[in-house]
């Protein structure tokens, strides 16, 4: 009986393993030569709810050194509402925040 259950455990351990090796895989640093600097530009039309989520995971990608870039939120005709959660986004230091010229 104690055979089958470290058996088991040893099974379930490797399975944990693969699965964060993949994890890790799929999640691959990009790797940016230091004198290129990679930019990526959000452009915003009407409303967009998803904004928030959508810088907050790209902030997180970047603060766990998986995508080394900076986001930026174009202002191409934001309703009232995106634009607020743009500029509170801008102000915690998520996104920067630029209008369509």
């Amino acid at each position: 009986m104690d055979g089958t259950l470290f058996l088991a455990c040893a099974g379930a351990a490797g399975l944990l393993l693969l699965l964060w090796y993949v994890r890790g895989v799929l999640l691959m640093p990009l790797h940016l030569d230091p004198a290129v600097q990679g930019t990526v530009t959000l452009r915003v039309t009407g409303a967009a709810p998803g904004l928030e989520q959508t810088a907050d995971g790209l902030c997180w990608l970047r603060r766990n050194g998986t995508l080394p870039l900076e986001v930026v939120v174009v202002d191409a005709g934001m309703d009232e509402a995106t634009r607020r959660v743009a500029a509170a986004l801008e102000r915690r230091g998520v996104v920067q925040l630029r209008s369509e010229e």
